[in-house]
């Protein structure tokens, strides 16, 4: 075999598609920007029809530059429900997990299993709309009986995806892992309990099977439609952050790494099902492996928040990084809560908001702008110190990938006040990439998933390492600081919630 490998990388706000090497170098690579539809408030819909004409279009883009693949993975967003007809065909849009019409379902999904307690010791996952899907499935169901009645399959985007290349309906365990309908601690397949409980029947959910398993091969008519070759094997792939941490070698207990872009997140690997409630968890694309998601929501949407409506005169995010580097650490005194739409871990408080604390008239614009990068690192430090508190391990070195590797005033930062060495990489496809080894497993390009001529997407362009003693031990104060003003504030963010 020496064809290349696709990677399909789904998201919400563009579909990307990448060729590579089977040793993990890019050949080509195209992106198309798809939308989400806000059809009432606080609703989102994708219309999958467009989204699979912009991945035909970034697909024979791509294949005219690399010919004929060996095999074809998917990553996506995740979850995102869809219901399908026996064809896998959508019968309606599919719903993203940033729409919240499902969320008056949450008090009876814990009342269907004894509490959110119960719900987190049967599921690995707290109680919330983007870790339990099964809400938007339970208002599709009451909503649009006329629906529901002629689905026989409730799938993801990549169950979506792969069904249009190759006729079979499937769903994988990294998915099934955010919809309250399935236990991480036993990985094996839907918890026909649990979907009792819910009202939900089981057999209308889409079969489980290995992300790297190939799920079948691209029919005649797909290849009419996208160019790819009658016959290519198919992997159905897994959620987008999986996907990453399989194309990084994240795929031993005890590893970890950072995604630091709009949101910001800490992921542990774990060698068993040992979940703690502050993260989102799920199955990794490795058996025998999970995920533990420490999620912060904004920390790069907070700095884009800063730069567009509070100064919109600086005209980019260097112009921020200089003004911040004119105060000093721990910001002459002033602390940033970065809760600007809510927050998920350490919280959980959809009703949390943003805040400086600690205003004087001799505060300066260098420092409200550095409250800003240090209040995103406070926050990223309790995520990392919860996870080494519940599974002993901290890391020396931390890898960190996305777009905020860009600033170098940021990283350093964290670094600091985090006392970790941040190792940068510049790894735009990670879950593009982490497709299409699934793609290579699929096709027999590799021999498995532990195999050692897998590509590791890991090299590493830079070390950031944490600045002096007497440096971090400026930020003790306003940390501890930070780590008592949530509980103080939280009743008044509720009361001023809209």
């Amino acid at each position: 075999m020496k064809g290349s490998l696709i990677g399909i990388d789904a998201g919400s706000t563009n579909v990307k598609v990448c060729a590579f090497r089977r040793d993990g170098t890019v050949i080509a690579r195209a992106s198309r920007p798809v939308e989400i539809a806000a059809p009432r408030p606080r609703w989102a819909e994708i219309n999958l029809e467009d989204y699979w004409l912009a991945m035909r279009s970034a697909l024979d883009e791509v294949l005219q530059t690399a010919g004929a693949p060996d095999g074809v993975g998917i990553a996506c967003t995740a979850p995102t429900t869809i219901m399908m007809d026996q064809h896998g065909r959508a019968l309606r849009p599919g719903i993203p997990f940033l729409d919240n019409r499902g969320a008056g379902e949450l008090e009876a999904v814990a009342r269907a299993v004894g509490g959110a307690d119960a719900f987190f010791a049967r599921t690995g996952n707290r109680l919330s709309p983007s870790t339990a899907s099964v809400v938007t499935l339970r208002w599709l169901m009451r909503e649009e009986p006329e629906i529901w009645h002629k689905t026989a399959y409730v799938g993801f985007l990549n169950s979506y995806l792969a069904a249009r290349l190759t006729g079979v309906v499937g769903a994988d365990r990294t998915q099934a892992s955010y919809t309250g309908l399935f236990r991480l601690n036993q990985a094996a397949d839907w918890d026909a309990d649990l979907a009792a409980a819910m009202g939900v029947p089981v057999d209308r959910l889409a079969p489980l099977v290995q992300s790297y398993e190939m799920i079948g091969r691209v029919t005649a008519a797909a290849a009419a439609e996208t160019g790819l070759p009658a016959g290519t094997p198919v992997a159905l792939g897994s959620a987008d952050t999986a996907a990453a941490a399989f194309a990084l070698g994240v795929r031993e207990g005890g590893e970890s790494f950072e995604s630091a872009g709009t949101s910001g997140v800490i992921t542990f690997c774990l060698d068993r099902p040992d979940f703690d409630d502050a993260f989102m968890n799920r199955c990794h694309v490795v058996p025998g492996r999970w995920l533990a998601h420490g999620a912060m929501s904004t920390p790069g949407a907070a700095l884009d928040w800063l730069r567009e409506q509070v100064w919109p005169d600086l005209g980019s995010h260097g112009e921020l990084e200089r003004l911040a580097a004119g105060s000093e650490p721990g910001a002459r005194g002033l602390v940033f809560l970065p809760y600007l739409a809510g927050e998920r871990s350490p919280i959980w408080d959809a009703a949390a908001s943003g805040a400086w604390v600690g205003l004087r008239l001799d505060t300066r614009r260098e420092d409200m702008a550095r409250a800003v990068f240090e209040g995103t690192a406070y926050g990223l430090r309790q995520i990392l110190e919860r996870g080494v508190r519940r599974w002993g391990s901290r890391p020396e070195q931390l890898l960190c990938v996305g777009g905020g590797v860009r600033s170098r005033l940021w990283t350093q930062i964290k670094a600091d006040i985090l006392n970790v060495a941040y190792q940068i990489a510049e790894l735009p496809d990670a879950a593009a990439l982490g497709a299409a080894l699934m793609g290579g497993l699929a096709a027999g390009v590799y021999t498995g998933v532990q195999d050692p001529e897998l590509p590791r997407s890991c090299a590493v362009s830079d070390v950031v390492k944490p600045g002096p003693a007497e440096r971090r031990v400026r930020y003790e104060k306003p940390f501890s600081v930070y780590e008592s003003l949530y509980p103080m504030l939280r009743d008044a963010m509720h009361r001023l919630a809209l």
